[in-house]
């Protein structure tokens, strides 16, 4: 099985070199010289075009961990682009360590990166962040009255709002599990 050279990548998205360069971040002199395998390709280099010809195509929304790979930042410079809402970002439902994950599509990344990346943000400008304590200690008898008032089960409420499945809800209204910020 042949191993995955630079021109792969760019034959299989359909690319000219000066194209696929400049998605690189690249010198396309330096590029050429790759493509023609008369210099190794750095590793780097390698895994962000198997990451471009992977999710170049991908309309949908991906991580930030996935995304800074593609544009060429730091996932921590996508996380702080976030927060300060340079970038448009979906907050997915599920959290990681009780944290929010964010997920942006590659085209609001890129315009995130020719129009914001290396420029100072004042503080003022910053957001309003979802927080844990803004959930009313309430919410069981919310969500009950809620589901309720629009006469659905607990399955066709988790189904409408993106949980997980009925046990969800459940636990929701008998507070075993507390609702992130999202929902």
């Amino acid at each position: 099985m042949p191993t995955a050279t630079l021109r792969n990548h760019r034959v299989r998205l359909g690319l000219t070199q000066r194209e696929f360069a400049g998605q690189l971040d690249i010198n396309t002199e330096t590029y050429r010289v790759l493509d023609s395998g008369r210099r190794p390709s750095p590793p780097q280099l390698l895994e962000r075009a198997e990451l471009l010809s992977k999710y170049a195509n991908a309309d949908g929304l991906l991580p930030l961990s996935i995304l800074a790979p593609l544009i060429g930042v730091h996932v921590r410079t996508l996380w702080n682009a976030a927060a300060a809402g340079r970038l448009e970002v979906t907050r997915d439902t599920r959290t990681t360590f009780r944290q929010l994950r964010s997920l942006a599509t590659l085209a609001d990344a890129r315009i995130f990166k020719e129009r914001f990346y290396r420029t100072k943000v004042r503080p003022l400008q910053r957001p309003e962040r979802l927080k844990w304590a803004d959930i009313p200690a309430d919410y069981h008898l919310r969500i009950k009255a809620m589901r309720n008032d629009l006469g659905l089960s607990q399955a066709q409420l988790a189904k409408r709002i993106g949980a997980a499945r009925k046990a969800v809800i459940y636990q929701w209204e008998s507070r075993k599990r507390c609702p992130s910020p999202v929902f």
